[in-house]
């Protein structure tokens, strides 16, 4: 039912108009079983009178009177004759009397008779009335559920006509939210597609900018590449310059020792406590030059591998320079052997020893800081580490290559292999030059973190 009354509201209101129409013609029904009166025709009307005790006894006499009247033989009605008719009904008391008594009783039994028949008539009247006024009522009461059935089928109507213009309203609604949904949706595809060309776009430019910033990095990177080169062979001839000034300043080192030796016994020893306050000087003046020098080589040092290859090609020079030098240092040594036979004769000489070592221990604080500089704590390593290693060196303070061996190991491999290889890195270290040096030439040296 509540389906018909969504989908068609006008069906359901005129069901239920005929519904309300049949059910008050079942209760507001007309009798068939009574005459119904035509309409236009008048009522039957009966007039009857109500008579007294008097006015029957009268009645009576008056009826004797004409019953004398009337010729002999007269017609005696069936009610006073006492024969009974069929259709005709009599009341026990008009049963014919004994006919010594019917001439006295007759009248006053005709004036009864008479007066019942027109009571019975009047009664008959009285109910017809009845009928009448309830067919009237019945027929009025029938108007009126017809009419009100006309008025539930008209607000049945007025029902269904306003539910049907609230169907077409509700049609037109969802037209119109329908339509909103479909211009949001295309609004939507609208602004998806607009973002879509925005994030290609952007993309695009995007791309281009990193396809710029490659080719930015990339020239940006031969350019390094091209200084880099160039740094190292400035490098490269810089410590060809500067080892042959080393070889130069060595032989003629060489040949100052020489003429020093040649001179008086006398003049050696003045000679050595001037030598020895100039040498000060002088490796007081190369500890900063050389710390110069480091500087200047730490901010034109590209990276690590560059100065290996430095050290490369460098390398073998060192290594034949180490020959060289080897022959004369042993050289040396033998005067050496012979200087400290006579040191040992002469008590001053033991006082020039003391003060070279002094001289000697014022560059190992400075070599510690060097190598530390080079160094790379090991994971997992702890601070109470040391390693004594190794170290030959040549003039100048470059490291004799493979020289570096561990003579006192700190239980950590990965300790002691770190400690090597800044010993290496670090090369040239800062040593002194002269007499000093020959300290360093092959020494031992302990590093803690």
């Amino acid at each position: 039912m509540w389906h018909i009354l969504r989908h068609n509201p006008r069906a359901f209101y005129w069901s239920l108009g005929l519904h309300v129409f049949f059910a008050l013609l079942f209760f507001v029904g007309v009798k068939i079983d009574r005459p119904i009166t035509e309409a236009g025709s008048k009522p039957r009307v009966v007039q009857a009178t109500i008579v007294g005790d008097a006015a029957l006894e009268a009645m009576v006499a008056e009826f004797q009177a004409e019953q004398a009247r009337r010729p002999a033989g007269p017609e005696i009605s069936p009610e006073i004759s006492g024969e009974i008719r069929p259709g005709v009904e009599v009341p026990p008391d008009v049963v014919a009397p004994p006919e010594s008594n019917q001439d006295d009783l007759s009248a006053a039994e005709a004036a009864r008779l008479e007066a019942e028949r027109l009571e019975a008539e009047a009664a008959d009247a009285e109910r017809l009335a009845d009928a009448e006024r309830e067919e009237a009522q019945r027929l009025e009461e029938a108007a009126r559920a017809a009419a009100e059935a006309e008025r539930l089928a008209a607000e049945a109507e007025a029902a269904a006509a306003e539910a049907e213009a609230r169907r077409q309203l509700d049609i037109a609604r969802r037209a119109e939210a329908q339509r909103r949904a479909q211009a949001e949706r295309e609004a939507e595809e609208a602004a998806a597609r607009a973002e879509a060309e925005r994030r290609a776009e952007a993309e695009r430019r995007a791309e281009a900018a990193r396809r710029a910033e490659a080719e930015r990095l990339a020239a940006e990177a031969a350019a390094a590449k091209a200084e880099a080169e160039r740094l190292a062979e400035e490098k490269r001839l810089a410590a060809e310059a500067a080892a042959r000034a080393e070889a130069q300043r060595r032989s003629e080192a060489v040949r100052a020792e020489d003429e020093r030796r040649a001179r008086a016994e006398a003049e050696r020893r003045a000679e050595i406590e001037r030598r020895a306050e100039a040498q000060r000087q002088a490796d007081a003046e190369a500890v900063l030059a050389r710390q110069r020098q480091l500087e200047e080589e730490a901010r034109l040092m590209a990276d690590f591998e560059e100065r290996r290859l430095v050290e490369e090609l460098a390398q073998e020079r060192i290594e034949q320079e180490a020959r060289r030098l080897a022959e004369e240092d042993r050289q040396r040594g033998l005067a050496a052997e012979e200087a400290q036979r006579t040191r040992e004769a002469d008590p001053s000489s033991s006082l020039a020893t003391a003060q070279l070592a002094r001289e000697a221990d014022r560059y190992v604080p400075v070599i510690r800081d060097r190598v530390r500089q080079f160094w790379v704590r090991p994971p997992a390593t702890g601070r109470d580490l040391a390693t004594v290693v190794s170290v030959r060196l040549i003039p100048g303070g470059d490291v004799v290559p493979n020289s570096v061996r561990v003579v006192q190991s700190s239980g950590n491999t990965a300790f002691d292999q770190s400690v090597v290889a800044a010993v290496n890195q670090a090369s040239p270290l800062p040593v002194p030059s002269g007499p000093v040096f020959e300290r360093f030439r092959e020494f031992d040296f302990t590093f803690k973190p």
